[in-house]
C-alpha cells in the first residue's frame, strides 16, 4: 500500500523552506537551510511543541556529519539560540503536530527515542553532549509516540537522508526465484541481490582483508565503520573477513569495494549466470 506525502516549497524553491505532510497523519516537517532561520521563525510552525535537528557537516572531510537532535514547547526560542550558540549546523529540520496535541513529557520521550536510534546506527556523530533521561510516560502515551516517530523516520527517508538507517540488517535468506548477483576475485566471493531499491551485500561473502595500493581514505574508513558495527568479522582463514550482516549500499561499486579493498567498477563486476549487471541492466 503506498503512502501520500505532500511537499510544498514556499517560494517555489526546492533548496528553500519547505514542508512535508503524511495523508491523514498530523505530523508536519519544516526543513530550511541555515540562512531561512528568521523566515522559520515567523512560521506557525516555530510556534508549536516539537522536536527538531540540526545537520551540518565536520570541517574536516574524514569525519562523520555532525547532527544535534532536541525539543522545546515551543521549538522556536531553542532554534533560535541554536542559531547563535552552534555554528556547525546548516540545515534545520522541525517536527511538529498540526493539531498541537503533543505534551512536553511526549516530546522529550520521541527526543530521547531518536537520540538513542541515531547513536544506535553510527551514521553521525552526535552534538549532544548532555542527554537527559527518557521520561516514564502511559501506555497509551507511547504508543502515539510510535506513530510519530515511524513517521519522522519515513519523512527522513523520503529526504534521502541517513541518519537513522542501519549500517547493516539480520541477515534474510534469499526468496525462492531471486536473483544473487557474484563478484569473485582471487578466493573470494561476493554475494548481491536488489531489494527495495538498494543493492545489498549478503551476509555469507567473503572479502580482502588488505586494501589495493589505489584505496582511497573513504574507502578505507567504509570498511572501518563496517568492521565496528560488527557487520564484518575476521575469517578463520588468512587475509579474509567474512560478511555476517546483509549490508544495503546505494550503488553495486560500493558492495564491491567492501569485498576488493580497492576502487571496483561494479557493474561490469558483479555476474549472473556469466553476464555483468550492466549487461543485464541495457537488456
Amino acid at each position: 500500500m503506498g503512502r501520500l506525502i505532500r511537499t510544498f516549497l514556499v517560494k517555489d524553491n526546492p533548496d528553500g523552506l519547505k514542508t512535508l505532510e503524511i495523508s491523514n497523519m498530523t505530523i508536519k516537517a519544516t526543513v530550511f537551510p541555515r540562512p531561512l532561520l528568521k523566515d522559520f521563525l515567523e512560521r506557525d510552525e516555530s510556534r508549536r511543541p516539537g522536536v527538531y535537528m540540526l545537520y551540518g557537516n565536520s570541517i574536516d572531510e574524514q569525519s562523520k556529519p555532525i547532527l544535534y537532535i532536541g525539543e522545546g514547547d515551543p521549538v522556536s526560542e531553542r532554534i533560535k539560540s541554536h542559531g547563535v550558540n552552534k555554528e556547525f549546523w546548516t540545515d534545520a529540520f522541525v517536527f511538529t503536530s498540526k493539531d498541537e496535541y503533543l505534551t512536553k513529557t511526549q516530546i522529550k520521550y520521541l527526543e530521547s527515542k531518536l537520540i538513542d536510534i541515531a547513536k544506535e546506527v553510527k551514521r553521525v556523530k552526535l552534538d549532544n553532549i548532555n542527554i537527559s533521561s527518557k521520561p516514564t510516560i502511559s501506555e497509551v502515551d507511547k504508543a502515539e509516540v510510535q506513530q510519530f516517530l515511524e513517521a519522522i523516520q519515513l519523512l527522513v527517508n523520503v529526504l534521502n537522508l541517513s541518519f537513522f538507517k542501519p549500517l547493516s540488517y539480520n541477515s534474510e535468506l534469499p526468496k525462492e526465484n531471486e536473483i544473487i548477483y557474484e563478484y569473485r576475485i582471487k578466493n573470494y566471493l561476493g554475494k548481491m541481490a536488489i531489494r527495495d531499491g538498494k543493492y545489498v551485500l549478503l551476509a555469507g561473502s567473503t572479502a580482502s582483508k588488505s586494501f589495493r595500493k589505489s584505496a582511497s581514505q573513504n574507502i578505507r574508513d567504509i570498511r572501518a565503520t563496517l568492521e565496528h558495527d560488527g557487520a564484518i568479522v575476521e575469517s578463520q582463514n588468512e587475509n579474509e573477513l567474512v560478511v555476517v550482516r546483509d549490508i544495503p549500499c546505494n550503488s553495486p561499486s560500493r558492495a564491491a569495494v567492501i569485498i576488493s579493498g580497492g576502487n571496483t567498477a561494479g557493474p561490469r563486476m558483479w555476474k549472473y549466470n556469466g553476464k555483468t549487471l550492466k549487461e543485464l541492466e541495457k537488456s
